[in-house]
């Protein structure tokens, strides 16, 4: 029969080649994943599309923000392969009470403005959107 001590001796020995096969397999896996994402990293790189461009229109912004009602406006221009995204967030002054006849004199200014574009336009007032609109 195997002493306690030899069967102590031998179990620590299994124990130990069980963990360097466990350890020793990871290894691999970890290699080769590593390996694919830097190759599928490189590959998205290469294919990576020009970013959009962004700039603004202070002439609009300044005459948006001249008017009483508004407190702050932003006229964002994105230029892209497919054209130009006009954004404008408008925020009203907070004593300023919200209305159809406000709306409508903002859209006949960024019109006038940008007639031949599509035109996203916010309107705020205390950091809550009013109403978003699309003018065609």
């Amino acid at each position: 029969m195997i002493s306690k001590r030899n069967w102590l001796v031998l179990m620590v020995l299994v124990i130990g080649m069980i963990s360097l096969i466990g350890c020793s397999s990871g290894e691999d896996s970890d290699a080769d994943t590593t390996d694919s994402e830097q190759e599928a990293d490189e590959q998205q790189e290469g294919q990576e599309e020009p970013s959009a461009e962004l700039s603004t229109d202070e002439e609009l912004t300044q005459q948006l923000e001249s008017e009483d009602a508004v407190e702050e406006a932003m006229v964002q221009l994105v230029d892209e392969e497919e054209g130009q995204l006009v954004n404008i967030d408008i925020n009203i002054s907070a004593d300023q009470e919200w209305s159809e006849d406000l709306k409508t004199t903002y859209s006949e200014i960024i019109q006038e403005a940008y007639p031949d574009q599509t035109v996203d336009v916010i309107f705020a007032q205390d950091g809550e959107m009013l109403e978003q609109i699309t003018l065609e």
